[in-house]
């Protein structure tokens, strides 16, 4: 616990020098952090649609430029950063970071996995596609149990599980019929919509980021000691490069099989740019750098379980901007995969809170026994 009674700040928990964390500044800057992710969907379909409001109409450029967009929003938040790191004077503290593969790979995947996002919003609902990349905690479940060795409770396998069912639910392979009289199985994935010819493949890349980004948060465990600013750098620097890695990668594969309309191209209106930059901004290194900051002070446990609430914000602006109607098996999936990603963090949040307050009457009681002893002392 921090010193005295201030209860606005924790011990950090990874590697490093006796860093406070601010728990009272890491919820802000969580919450912040979220609604700027929130809004990536708003943003990337304003940016890349040749209407925003009509899927139906197409793409204002290649099937690869969401992933293009991602590598925008990524170098903004280098350029930004590297803005932040002179004004606050800490250049010095930059050249005297040791980089990590921690470091490198945190960045590097969270690239990865918002170029896979971003691609996903355009060639899937949005329900699916924020539903996909919150199987990221989980991952990160996994990827600690694999390897730290970290035990899985009985409760997480069951979240485990619960979240594989809201996939399911999500994609309609289990649930509801029309109208909800009916219960069924239908292993049929629905790959192509009117509006969405390409929702198979948008899914597999929303189930991509989902992978990246519970291995980005696997990663940025460690090096809480370093300087968010100068972390910052270095974050986006290798978050640049993953969202560059899915454009090439998806640019050799239009290549190689004759898919012209993978190999990327841009045919931006004003309109269009106009959306690229605010989604380069406020989901770059706004969203971003709020992240960092939220990271660094705040227990694992808090920072999941607020990172939710990104969710309700882009279901909301699928419902209420582009209509897309919330059917009873997307609800129940929703329920599902949110529910079985932010139980484990939330009880992790309540333990945690429950030793802080013991700590707190442990150093009050020793306090009052020392004035105590000082008393007779006096005596």
């Amino acid at each position: 616990m921090a010193e005295g009674k201030n209860t606005n700040v924790a011990p950090s928990q990874g590697e490093g020098n006796g860093y406070e964390m601010k728990v009272g500044l890491g919820t802000i800057a969580m919450l912040i952090s979220a609604t700027g992710m929130g809004l990536v969907p708003l943003f990337s379909r304003w940016a890349t649609r040749i209407d925003m409001f009509d899927g139906t109409q197409g793409l204002a450029g290649s099937d690869s430029i969401g992933a293009l967009m991602a590598v925008g929003r990524m170098g903004m938040g280098v350029l930004f950063f590297i803005i932040l790191l002179f004004a606050t004077h800490k250049v010095a503290t930059f050249k005297k970071m040791k980089l990590s593969p921690a470091i490198a790979l945190g960045g590097l995947m969270i690239g990865m996995s918002l170029a896979c996002y971003v691609t996903a919003t355009l060639m899937t609902t949005v329900a699916n596609a924020v539903l996909f990349i919150y199987t990221g905690p989980v991952i990160c479940i996994l990827l600690a149990r694999i390897f730290r060795k970290e035990p899985i409770s009985a409760l997480q396998w069951v979240c485990l599980v619960a979240v594989f069912v809201g996939m399911m639910f999500g994609n309609n392979l289990i649930g509801f019929g029309v109208g909800g009289q009916t219960f069924g199985v239908d292993l049929n994935l629905q790959t192509s919509t009117p509006e969405f010819p390409m929702k198979g493949i948008g899914d597999i890349f929303g189930l991509m980021s989902g992978v990246f980004y519970g291995a980005s948060m696997f990663f940025n465990g460690y090096r809480k000691d370093a300087d968010t600013t100068a972390r910052g750098v270095w974050n986006f620097i290798f978050a640049t490069l993953g969202a560059v890695a899915i454009v090439i990668l998806m640019n050799v594969y239009g290549i190689s099989a004759g898919q012209e309309n993978w190999v990327t191209s841009v045919e931006f209106t004003p309109f269009n740019w106009v959306g690229a930059v605010l989604l380069w901004i406020v989901c770059g290194p706004i969203a971003l750098g709020f992240l960092l900051v939220a990271g660094r002070n705040l227990p694992a446990a808090d920072y999941g379980t607020i990172a939710y609430w990104e969710v309700p914000v882009a279901i909301l602006i699928g419902l209420l901007v582009f209509g897309e109607a919330l059917t009873a098996n997307t609800i129940i999936g929703a329920v599902l995969i949110v529910g079985g990603g932010a139980i484990p963090s939330i009880k992790g949040m309540i333990a945690g809170r429950k030793q802080k307050q013991e700590e707190e009457v442990r150093e009050n009681l020793s306090a009052h026994l020392e004035e105590e002893a000082e008393k007779e002392g006096l005596k």
